[in-house]
């Protein structure tokens, strides 16, 4: 029987995280783990998952906190010995531009968008060089060439285009594949989270983005998103790195 591959999923409690894996379990081909900062948020996860939830490994900390991400390695390292596959879809957005976006709104989004990517994956880097073929996958946005919404959001997500074309090049002497998956409007609470919307307002935004669209409608995790992160932690992939995968229904063809 082939070995399950270990996988480890940052903002796993909701939006990008979750559809992601929920997806990995049904494949039934993953030892899945789950790291977010959201207590509510995870036994939310837990709920939705059912008795699913028994086969994820929840651990609770912050992405860009360096104590937490050495919890997590020590977690792994116990329990795994290594690591095989590394999402980082942990993420927030606060809505403004240069006048409305304040300094703290802006260390708060680059924090955790794009510094503690690079802090997570430098952490556990000793894992998956003991990994077999090893990737790590970034979850960016099309707004890291498109702006609109947020400078710091924007900001970050060009800035994590770049940390993975480096870490890409940086790890081909390992085999480490990196690879990032850029999406345009994918429905998830991330907007919710932020305070910007309500969900009354929320679901109201939906359908006006979905008329939008070129293909008619926004992304879908499960359907849309989830299928391209487990290819690109496969091994049907290993020829695959440094490489952004846009994934918006058309959007920026137009």
């Amino acid at each position: 029987m082939e070995e399950k591959k270990v996988i480890l999923v940052t903002g796993g409690a909701s939006g990008i995280g979750f559809g992601t894996i929920e997806y990995l379990l049904e494949q039934g081909k993953y030892e899945v783990i789950s790291f977010s900062r959201g207590e509510k948020n995870i036994n939310l996860a837990k709920e939705k998952l059912k008795e699913k939830a028994d086969s994820v490994l929840f651990l609770q900390g912050d992405i860009s906190n360096e104590d937490d991400c050495k919890k997590v390695f020590e977690e792994i390292d116990n329990k795994y010995g290594k690591l095989d596959g590394l999402v980082n879809s942990a993420g927030i957005i606060k809505l403004g531009g240069l006048e409305e976006q304040t300094l703290e709104q802006w260390n708060n989004s680059i924090n955790v968008n794009l510094t503690g990517i690079f802090l997570l994956s430098k952490i556990l880097l000793p894992l998956l060089k003991k990994g077999t073929n090893a990737s790590i996958l970034n979850i960016s946005s099309i707004h890291s060439e498109k702006p609109g919404g947020s400078i710091a959001y924007c900001t970050s997500k060009a800035g994590l285009d770049m940390l993975t074309k480096f870490m890409a090049q940086d790890l081909t002497k390992y085999k480490i594949r990196v690879n990032s998956i850029n999406p345009a409007f994918v429905e998830s609470n991330i907007y919710l989270n932020s305070g910007d919307y309500t969900e009354s307002e929320y679901k109201e935004l939906i359908k006006k983005r979905n008329s939008t669209y070129p293909l008619g409608r926004i992304g879908n995790v499960y359907d849309d998103i989830a299928p391209l992160v487990e290819f690109l932690l496969s091994d049907k992939s290993l020829w695959t790195t440094g490489s952004i995968y846009v994934v918006d229904g058309g959007k920026s063809l137009f």
